[in-house]
């Protein structure tokens, strides 16, 4: 299949821009990219997906999301309590629900990759079932764990770390390509950190650590603890409210650091974007009008630092357009009246690029979104059926 004719941004560390571009792919990757017409005249037997001059970019990365919550938007939670109630009135078809909707929400925002962090008390046994299942039928590559908190009882701790465990097995007894198992824990408090950390990982079987910092602290709370070197980086949300020396540890480490929200695109450049419970779709980066801001930081958080933590759990080079990348690609109905280039590339991103619609996404070589209508659900029905399961969780609330 070829797609083009497009403006096509490539992504990576060093992204480039090809006018009237195209890419030629061959089963779940990319096999070519280069001048439109070229490519169509050298594989005359291609079937084209018409990209009309859109811009193509490699698909999105969300590096923190509680797909799970997605139906309490509207709820207006605020206190650690109140998300507590809300887990524990989840159901499995209302975590099916809510994830299914949340990921078809992360589509239509170009979110091809999401790495999920879950907790639904009154379902813990076999609820991460509910949710690889909900990414298989929407089609998106998801790393997903059932998070144990420091405040949680012994036993359910244990439970957490083998329901985490059991799905990662299945994964990988399945082959399932675009689904891999990790090891959630969360931390309410410095003093509990190292000690999640460890129990965890002499128990991950080599599997990433999703670490999710649930920290009333500032980065400038000082913490005197190590962390265990040598093992599978795992992957720290919400950094910024990290000790600047845990987060310094933590990338020494090889770990990744994820930040929520768009102020956090001004801060940590080094880390990643992720949704939390909110929105699955990317922030616009802050600014006058949101029209520009400075640094590479917005680029390299959207589409670089998330990639690389995704492309060492799945296996593949995600967040590129290259010859041998995954096809995970999504097309935004953007057209620039500016130059746009490496040199203008987040002026755009913030003033229009992640504005715009995005009329197409493919993971893999499958196309799950074509000229803005689903191909692997009903949205319609998807959406009806969350809003039944919302209506019972709130009334079990």
């Amino acid at each position: 299949m070829i797609v083009g004719p497009c403006l096509v941004v490539t992504g990576g560390d060093e992204p480039r821009v090809i006018e009237n571009g195209a890419v030629r792919v061959v089963g779940a990757h990319i096999a070519q990219m280069g001048e439109a017409g070229t490519l169509a005249s050298s594989y005359p037997d291609e079937t084209v997906w018409p990209a009309r001059g859109r811009v193509l970019l490699p698909g999105l990365v969300n590096t923190h999301a509680h797909l799970a919550r997605h139906l309490a938007r509207g709820l207006d939670l605020a206190t650690r309590g109140d998300w507590d109630r809300y887990d524990r009135a989840l159901t499995p078809d209302a975590v099916h629900a809510s994830v299914m909707a949340a990921l078809a929400e992360g589509v239509r925002h170009g979110v091809t990759t999401v790495c999920d962090f879950h907790r639904s008390g009154g379902c813990l046994d076999l609820s991460l079932v509910e949710v690889a299942g909900a990414a298989l039928e929407v089609g998106v590559r998801l790393a997903t764990c059932y998070g144990a908190t420091d405040d949680d009882p012994e036993d359910e701790r244990r439970a957490s770390l083998e329901e985490s465990l059991g799905l990662a097995a299945d994964l990988k007894r399945r082959r399932e390509g675009r689904l891999r198992g990790t090891v959630g824990v969360r931390a309410h408090s410095l003093s509990t950190i190292e000690r999640l950390l460890e129990e965890s990982l002499a128990a991950a079987e080599g599997l990433a650590v999703h670490v999710d910092l649930d920290l009333d602290v500032t980065v400038a709370e000082r913490w005197n603890g190590t962390l265990p070197r040598g093992h599978t980086p795992s992957l720290w949300a919400h950094a910024e409210r990290a000790p600047r020396r845990l987060a310094g540890l933590a990338a020494e480490r090889g770990d990744s650091l994820a930040t929520t929200g768009a102020a956090s695109l001004t801060v940590m450049r080094e880390a990643a974007w992720g949704s939390d419970a909110g929105a699955n779709a990317p922030p616009l980066p802050p600014g006058p009008h949101g029209a520009s801001v400075t640094g590479a930081a917005p680029y390299h958080k959207l589409f670089v630092a998330g990639a690389r933590w995704a492309s060492t759990h799945f296996g593949e080079g995600l967040g590129a357009i290259e010859p041998g990348a995954p096809a995970d690609l999504i097309l935004v109905d953007y057209r620039p009246a500016t130059e746009l280039s490496r040199r203008t590339l987040d002026a755009h991103l913030a003033a229009g690029l992640l504005r715009s619609p995005v009329s197409g996404v493919m993971v893999g070589g499958e196309i799950l979104l074509d000229n803005g209508t689903f191909v692997t659900l009903d949205e319609n029905r998807v959406a009806a059926q969350a809003r039944e399961c919302a209506r019972r969780v709130w009334s079990r609330m």
